[in-house]
Order: C-alpha cells, then structure tokens, then sequence
C-alpha cells in the first residue's frame, strides 16, 4: 500500500461544539474504518485537516468531505506519497487554535485569525508534528 498524505484547508464560518464533536465522532468512525489517520486543527472559522493513508481510501475520504455542507471553500494545500505517518494510527486527532499553548501558537503564528492559506508546506508540517508533539491530543 503506498501511503500518502492529503492537506487541506476549509472555511467553517463559526461551528458549536456539538457540531465538532459530531465531526470528529464520525471521522474516527471511518477513518478507523478506512485506515486513516489525521489530525484536524479547528481555527475560529477555518479547519485544516491532515490526512494519511492509503491513496485510495484519502481519496474516497476527501470526496465525502467535499459534498459535506459544513465545509466551504474547499482547497488542497499540500497531496502526495509519504514514507511514514506523521499521526501515527491515531484514526483522527483535534487541536482547536483557541486551546493551544500560546509559545506554541505563536511560534507557528495560529493564534487569533487562523490563516491556514498563508502557510508553506514546511511551517505545516512543522506546525502539526508540533501541534501533535505538544498537545497529545
């Protein structure tokens, strides 16, 4: 199975906690299912979401995620092989900007207005393994 990561980013405009804890719910549900593992970092109206698996199941994950209505202005950041999972066989890990230690937030320039957009494919990466390392979420 040849792995790959999947990155992309979404507008939520504003979400309740119900809503996310309904999200997470059923992508732990499926991404357990489906081999996934991933992490999804929550801004006040953005997500970004980390995803890693085999290609064929990140791609019939991202097709859901597409024709989910909670996300809007949907746009890949970063796609391709990987060598190892990043998230390790968590199925879906949370991080909600408005939670994450301030040095943290700040060293990665996510606290307040979250702007996944203006991020390069090192200060992701770099800014999940930290989100992920720091956070044990």
């Amino acid at each position: 199975m040849q792995l790959t990561r999947l990155v992309y980013v979404s507008n939520h405009g504003g979400i309740t906690e119900n809503t996310l804890e309904h999200i997470l719910a059923q992508s732990r549900h499926n991404n357990a299912r489906d081999g996934l593992s991933g992490l999804l970092i929550v801004g006040e109206e953005d997500f970004l979401q980390w995803l890693e698996g085999g290609k064929t199941a990140v791609a019939q994950c991202f097709m859901r995620i597409m024709q989910d209505v909670r996300h809007r202005h949907i746009h890949v950041l970063l796609a391709g092989p990987i060598e190892t999972r990043l998230c390790g066989q968590s199925s879906m890990q949370l991080a909600e900007t408005s939670k994450l230690d301030g040095d943290l937030a700040a060293r990665h320039d996510i606290a307040g207005a979250f702007d996944p957009d203006a991020l390069s494919e090192e200060t992701i990466e770099a800014m999940c393994r930290d989100v992920l390392s720091a956070s044990q979420v």
